[in-house]
């Protein structure tokens, strides 16, 4: 029994192999183990563990259901997913798994209610605002437990009791590289991989550091003043003595100096955005340009606009800073547009007091409406969450994720 449970696991696995070639390598690093009298499939990041007995009853039935389980435990570890808190958090992860392979739908792992349970799938993902595990769990918890035993039967399939912590960092790589293979998959199945590249997004994304983030806006320009660190004493007194009032050489009237000219920091007072965060990422976004550009002119504009601009304050020193922070007050509630601050900016640009912008940073929380057209200097959305989403930035605008601890 276990030699005929080996070969189908084998032939099997290189089916899934063939469908799907990013999973590849993370196919090839987990080993096939046999366990009599085990319950369900499970994986601990370095095996695959099932019973011969079940193996051979489900390939009997249709060998699609064993290429699919092998699918099922290794897409649980390249999406980073550890072992769940409850029955809500393990069936959301279940979810997730299932809908990116009924998304693929390729020969080897169909099988049947795929319909189903891409219905089940995108109702719960619109709830819950994207396909996140620990988003989707809280919309689980409201349901009726008829409707999770429902769900149960059509998702949960294996044990997530040994599986690996979510950010190994052998899986984190594996994960990483599956992303890349992704994005460079066949053209027929380009179009079925959208699902699985958002929520490998999701996964990868790094946390931005905001402030060395906020540096990469720096530019380097000539300043006329007095450049002293490239300045000869010796051979300007040694001119004034040989020549009188006449220096052998004089001091350079300008030198190359990294800094930020004018910056806009764009926050959206939409009803959902927390006045801490915003007050410590503005001072901290003021300590940078006041760091990185001395120069007298350089200046911050501080923009609070929900679906409409509500004010700008404008900062050129520490004073205007300190007056700002004791007397800050989120100025709106309503819904979120972005497209009024670029309004706002590019009419300031056109009359001239916004001549040096390098670039525009807007601090949010949610979605909002974007403008169509990409504006020709640097603009990040700063998105602040405890659990990163899928958002739908312009592709023509970075984006940073921050956790609200990383500006308390």
């Amino acid at each position: 029994m276990h030699e005929a449970a080996k070969e189908i696991l084998s032939g099997c696995g290189s089916d899934l192999c063939l469908d799907l070639r990013f999973m590849t390598r993370a196919v090839l690093s987990l080993e096939r183990v046999l366990e009599d009298g085990r319950e369900r499939p499970a994986c601990d990041g370095h095996r695959i563990i099932m019973d011969p007995e079940t193996v051979i009853s489900d390939y009997r039935k249709d060998p699609n259901i064993v290429t699919r389980m092998i699918a099922h435990l290794t897409l649980h570890c390249l999406l980073g997913h550890g072992t769940p808190e409850d029955e809500y958090g393990s069936l959301a992860q279940d979810m997730i798994v299932e809908y990116v392979l009924d998304s693929l739908d390729t020969p080897h792992i169909t099988v049947s209610g795929r319909d189903d349970r891409m219905y089940a799938c995108e109702k719960y993902f619109k709830r819950a605002g994207g396909p996140v595990p620990e988003l989707i769990a809280e919309e689980l918890r409201s349901a009726s437990q008829w409707q999770i035993g429902d769900l149960h039967r059509m998702f949960s399939h294996d044990d997530h009791g040994i599986r690996p912590d979510g950010t190994d960092p052998e899986w984190e790589e594996l994960s990483k590289q599956a992303m890349v293979e992704v994005e460079g998959f066949s053209k027929n199945l380009a179009d079925r991989t959208d699902g699985l590249m958002s929520i490998l997004r999701i996964r990868n994304r790094r946390r931005y550091d905001y402030r060395s983030f906020l540096r990469r806006f720096m530019s380097t320009r000539n300043r006329v003043k007095e450049n002293l660190d490239e300045f000869d004493y010796i051979y300007y007194a040694y001119g004034l003595q040989v020549y009188g009032n006449m220096p052998l050489i004089d001091s350079l009237e300008y030198s190359d100096t990294p800094g930020i000219e004018q910056f806009v920091i764009a926050i959206d007072t939409s009803g959902s955005t927390m006045r801490g965060p915003v007050m410590k990422f503005i001072e901290e976004a003021f300590e940078v340009l006041r760091i990185s550009a001395p120069s007298a002119g350089a200046e911050l504009h501080i923009i609070q606009c929900d679906d409409m601009v509500r004010r700008d304050d404008v900062v050129r020193c520490e004073q205007d800073m300190r007056v700002l922070m004791e007397n800050f007050v989120l100025e709106g509630g309503n819904g979120t547009d972005f497209r009024p601050v670029f309004d706002h900016v590019e009419r300031m640009r056109e009359e001239g007091s916004l001549r040096e912008l390098k670039g525009l940073m807007f601090f949010t929380d949610g979605y909002g409406t974007y403008p169509t057209r990409r504006p020709d200097y640097d603009t990040a959305f700063v998105f602040c969450e405890e659990v990163p989403k899928e958002h739908p930035v312009p592709p023509w605008a970075m984006r940073i994720s921050i956790r609200p601890s990383d500006v308390a």
